[in-house]
């Protein structure tokens, strides 16, 4: 978890930036968020187009309060990172809201969300300081899980050291 929140960090807001590790999150990121849209298909256009991303981030943020509830800390924790991850991801689509040089499923005819979003709330122009505020969220988020982690972890072996 540590060497992947470095390359999160590392990688700042640029997609192509990052191991296959990331890659391979982004691509389970990916078919969350796709199938997001699917669930928000009934609803009005803004929160259609709102449900890929709201998904992609409420899947494991809602895993993570589970695991808590469970009183299982490190499983929250790892549910936490994912959390942060998942926002990391999205953040780095929302920075893409006004150039979307992204490739995006659908090709040149698909609807980049965040320039929809942001267009419809007048924040295009605060694109970049809205993904930089959204990418800290998430890179606090997996500090905060790693602390956990680490806690956890130390608790653990000061257990076996006493049995």
């Amino acid at each position: 978890m540590a060497v992947l929140g470095w390359q999160i960090l590392q990688r700042d807001l640029d997609f192509t930036a990052g191991g296959s590790a990331l890659r391979f999150f982004h691509g389970i990121d990916l078919v969350i968020h796709e199938a997001g849209h699917a669930f928000a298909f009934v609803l009005p256009r803004f929160f259609s187009v709102l449900g890929g991303s709201a998904l992609q981030v409420l899947l494991p943020a809602m895993c993570a309060l589970i695991f808590l509830h469970q009183g299982q800390l490190a499983s929250f924790a790892v549910a936490l990172f994912w959390t942060g991850e998942s926002i990391s991801d999205a953040a780095i689509y929302m920075a893409d809201a006004r150039a979307q040089a992204l490739p995006l499923i659908g090709g040149h005819v698909a609807v980049h969300d965040w320039n929809y979003l942001l267009g419809q709330l007048h924040l295009l122009g605060w694109t970049q300081s809205i993904a930089r505020l959204t990418l800290g969220v998430g890179i606090l988020l997996i500090v905060i899980s790693l602390a956990i982690v680490a806690n956890e972890t130390h608790r653990a072996w000061q257990g076996a050291a006493r049995a």
